[in-house]
């Protein structure tokens, strides 16, 4: 039996009111502990270079269309912090469009708004709408193409079905992954609508806006066309899209997915370690998670498929996206769409009952503030700041650090240029030690912050194959700066050869 709610709770505005909510815990708690990926983002606007990159190809031209804006209406702030505020901005907008989507499916608004919480506090949204990233704006799109994909199914206006396409196609303007659900949509017109020439050409049309603004960008940027599958696909070209398979593709994809929905990261243990108190909220969801558990068999005799045609296409989305992580070894950054997906595919059924949407969403919004927003927030995870002070005193020095990408992107966006001496900590032995023999000829002073302490499990570290404490033992690491950061000190180490060495 429903609880007894209160009026506001009864608001036909309460889903309204809940994406804003969540829009404005988005904007006010933007994340101090940037990607590489939202510096590099954020420089090529600010230095405006290298504006159209294929993978994402019209984010960064947005992005400084945005900024632009933004300083027209009085903004003084740098671009990452009004792209950090445009993502919040795209996440509000995906929960309004899967609002539309859900207000198509659901009578109930306290189900609606259930739903719309379980996507909007779940961690890949979080995380992204308070950062700098690609991976939202194209989900409003793709949402878009949903919307009118369903709306074909309740009005069979044919109208739709070129618009359905359009969106869904557009979306992988902004990122290519999102060719995907382009392509589940299709295939779901396909196998349910009849007069499937008719349809094919109404929904291949639309989508030749893609090949058209990439063709117009090559043209701006005088790329020859025998060039194009290389510009289009470069990231893979230059290997920067991880996509071998072993045994790492199915542990990260497993760990990746349940990072979609709630934060999990080896600094859980420092923000303990900071302060104990940091178990409480630990404790609530699992006592949440309990009385959900013992209510789920109740809360299935209550459900009923009713969007039968819908839900098997966006099961399909959901499988294609899953799949495509996988093979790019559980790549997190592919699965944003999933809590979007699976509010839908929940939306699908007819839920008599709110309560356990709205426990599970409060669970996961208190996790994920705790362990993640507030965090990324209020701590400094890395020592960027404090190695780029030391750079300005030794622009000559040679760095070996621990995460370069990371370095690199910061002192792009600082700079407008990429640090010429650069090498990360654990590359190979034969690569570290070319580098530091040609910098003892050059006299140049060799900085790193590689630390014996244990590493902070990440991705990254899944993803090295090699440590370099083997490497850095046959050399003296003198103490050069203090970088205090939530895992501690990260400063940097003057490397040189031990008494006795040969050089």
């Amino acid at each position: 039996m429903e609880p007894r709610t209160t009026p506001f709770l009864q608001s036909r505005f309460l889903p309204f009111f809940l994406v804003v909510a969540l829009f404005l815990v988005y904007a006010v708690f933007p994340t101090q502990n940037s990607t590489s990926d939202a510096y590099d983002y954020a420089a090529s606007v600010k230095w405006q270079v290298d504006l159209w990159r294929p993978h994402h190809l019209l984010y960064n031209i947005t992005g400084l269309e945005f900024y632009n804006l933004c300083q027209a209406l009085g903004f003084k702030g740098q671009p990452l912090e009004a792209l950090k505020f445009l993502n919040s901005l795209a996440a509000a907008g995906c929960l309004l469009v899967l609002w539309r989507i859900l207000a198509r499916l659901q009578e109930d608004t306290k189900v609606q708004a259930g739903l719309l919480l379980l996507a909007g506090a779940s961690f890949g949204t979080m995380r992204y709408a308070t950062e700098n990233e690609t991976y939202l704006l194209p989900i409003f799109f793709s949402l878009l193409g949903s919307s009118f994909w369903l709306r074909y199914q309740n009005q069979g206006k044919w109208v739709d079905v070129a618009w359905s396409s359009f969106w869904a196609a557009f979306a992988c303007l902004y990122h290519q992954v999102h060719f995907f659900w382009w392509l589940g949509l299709g295939l779901g017109f396909l196998i349910s609508v009849p007069k499937r020439g008719q349809l094919v050409l109404t929904y291949l049309v639309p989508a030749l806006v893609v090949p058209l603004v990439y063709a117009l960008v090559m043209y701006q940027q005088d790329i020859p066309f025998p060039q194009a599958h290389r510009f289009v696909f470069q990231d893979f070209y230059k290997s920067s899209v991880n996509t071998s398979i072993s045994s790492q593709n199915f542990l990260l994809t497993f760990i990746s997915f349940i990072r979609t929905f709630l934060e999990v990261h080896g600094r859980l243990y420092f923000l303990a370690k900071a302060n104990i108190l940091y178990i409480i909220p630990a404790i609530i969801t699992f006592i949440i998670a309990t009385v959900l558990t013992r209510r789920v068999v109740f809360f299935r005799k209550e459900t009923q498929l009713h969007q039968r045609a819908f839900f098997q296409v966006h099961l399909l989305i959901l499988g294609l996206q899953l799949l495509f992580a996988w093979y790019a070894v559980g790549n997190a950054e592919f699965m944003v769409m999933v809590p979007f997906l699976v509010a839908i595919l929940l939306g699908c059924y007819r839920l008599s009952t709110s309560w356990p949407l709205w426990l599970a969403g409060s669970a996961l919004f208190l996790w994920n503030m705790a362990y993640g927003i507030l965090p990324n927030h209020t701590f400094t995870y890395t020592n960027q700041t404090c190695v780029y002070q030391e750079v300005q005193k030794h622009p000559e020095a040679l760095l070996l650090l621990q995460d370069k990408n990371a370095f690199t992107s910061f002192y792009f966006y600082q700079t407008g240029q990429y640090h010429p001496n650069a090498y990360e900590s654990w590359a190979t032995t034969e690569v570290l030690s070319n580098a530091i023999n040609q910098a003892r000829q050059q006299r140049q002073p060799i900085f790193t912050d590689y630390s014996p302490e244990a590493p902070i499990f990440n991705r990254a570290w899944f993803m090295r194959h090699r440590s370099p404490s083997s490497f850095f033992k046959q050399f003296r690491l003198e103490p050069l700066t203090s970088c205090p950061t939530l895992y501690g000190d990260q400063g940097l180490k003057q490397l040189t050869l031990p008494t006795g060495s040969v050089p």
